[in-house]
């Protein structure tokens, strides 16, 4: 049982290190991707757009994506997905004109779709059991913690040599991911030769799980706030509104960023001892109180520990990727996650284009209340909704 766990954390670790790299390079472009959209003279309710089209490819991509990582393998669908982020790299950072920021941005979706949904699946696979909520909080707790300094990167080498610094940044991450993802070992996927099974069917049953259904509305709001409020709305908010140059927004989000990564593991822990409903819950309520909270500071100083209870709030999600798991058919598992790539990814194209066109509907040059009123709310009435989902990490613990 302890080389089982030893065997389990040494896959962890190396897979953390290799996403660690990519989504550090998606982190650097974080705080600068309003702005370089803007550069192109476009109107700022279509900023949404640039941040919104790598989700939207990664919805059309990642069921396809887990069911191809089903069939061949998790390892060959990652290095894949990290040879095109590495290629749509260069496309978005030699962009003269705003179309080939959304073509290099949709590349780097589907790109991001092979990859994540490919490592999702391997994680939930090595972490069944009564340890799941803490070996995937460890990895996404690892990544966070990795990727904390990712904004403060991208602003720096953006303020330095140009706002198409940090595109070229994050290819150079996926390249040295792509690197170190040769090292690792192709999982065995025990789908009881069912390889040749795997139809549109797989995809309705999950769909149509009740209780998949209601525990991703989570996914979904989470997503929302992560694209929409983290990604768009705060960026453009300190640089309309406090006039914050790139750099300095970098620091802002690695404050927040930070913080996630130290409650995240605490918080997966947490859920495999008293079960996922209760630190997702707390989760969505305590960050639609932040982001309400974020509009009315007048001055980065007062912004700073809003910023840090931001953070502690998206540590709470530490278990969200394994409650999905929890409930998904067991025999459908890369398909599931999947499926819970797709409402999340949808969350996050929805976020940044309902902020940006309510952003660019006032009119005003500073940014109002309601931009962040709309993410609150969906934060808070989807915390209410989990009242009713299903929790088998709890009954578990209930039953010992």
């Amino acid at each position: 049982m302890v080389n089982e766990m030893k065997k389990q954390l040494f896959v962890i670790l190396n897979l953390s290190l290799v996403s660690g790299l990519v989504i550090l390079g998606f982190n650097v472009i974080s705080p600068v991707l309003p702005q370089y959209a803007l550069s192109f003279n476009i109107p700022i309710a279509l900023t949404g757009w640039a941040v919104s089209s790598f989700a939207l490819a990664r919805v059309f991509t990642d069921i396809p994506a887990g069911i191809l990582s089903d069939r061949f393998g998790r390892k060959r669908n990652m290095m894949f997905g990290l040879i095109l982020v590495a290629l749509s790299s260069i496309v978005t950072g030699t962009a003269n004109i705003y179309t080939w920021l959304i073509v290099g941005r949709i590349i780097q979706g589907v790109g991001s779709a092979l990859y994540i949904t490919a490592t999702t699946a391997w994680i939930a696979n090595i972490s069944a059991g009564k340890y799941r909520g803490r070996f995937m909080s460890l990895y996404s707790g690892l990544i966070f913690a990795g990727t904390s300094f990712g904004p403060s990167i991208g602003g720096y080498s953006a303020a330095r040599f140009g706002l198409n610094a940090p595109f070229f940044i994050y290819g150079a991450f996926a390249v040295l991911g792509l690197l170190a993802t040769l090292p690792l070992k192709e999982i065995k996927v025990d789908l009881q030769g069912r390889h040749s099974q795997i139809r549109l069917t797989d995809i309705r049953q999950v769909f149509l799980n009740p209780s998949f259904l209601i525990v991703n509305s989570a996914v979904f709001a989470l997503f929302f706030l992560r694209a929409g409020v983290r990604s768009t709305l705060i960026p453009l908010y300190t640089s309309l509104n406090f006039g914050l140059s790139p750099d300095k927004i970098g620091i802002l989000l690695t404050v927040s960023a930070i913080t996630t990564a130290v409650f995240t593991y605490p918080s997966g822990w947490l859920s495999d001892r008293i079960g996922r409903k209760i630190p997702i819950m707390s989760c969505l309520f305590v960050s639609s109180f932040a982001v309400v909270l974020i509009r009315f500071q007048d001055s980065v100083s007062a912004l700073i520990p809003v910023m840090i209870l931001y953070g502690f709030a998206t540590g709470l999600q530490g278990s969200i990727a394994a409650w999905p798991a929890d409930v998904a058919p067991p025999d459908k598992l890369g398909t599931a996650m999947g499926v819970y790539r797709v409402i999340g990814d949808i969350g996050m194209v929805l976020g940044p284009i309902t902020v940006s066109y309510v952003v660019g509907y006032s009119g005003n040059q500073t940014i109002t209340f309601l931009p962040f009123l709309i993410p609150a709310i969906l934060a808070f009435a989807t915390g209410l909704l989990l009242i009713r989902a299903k929790d088998p990490a709890a009954r578990k613990e209930e039953r010992k």
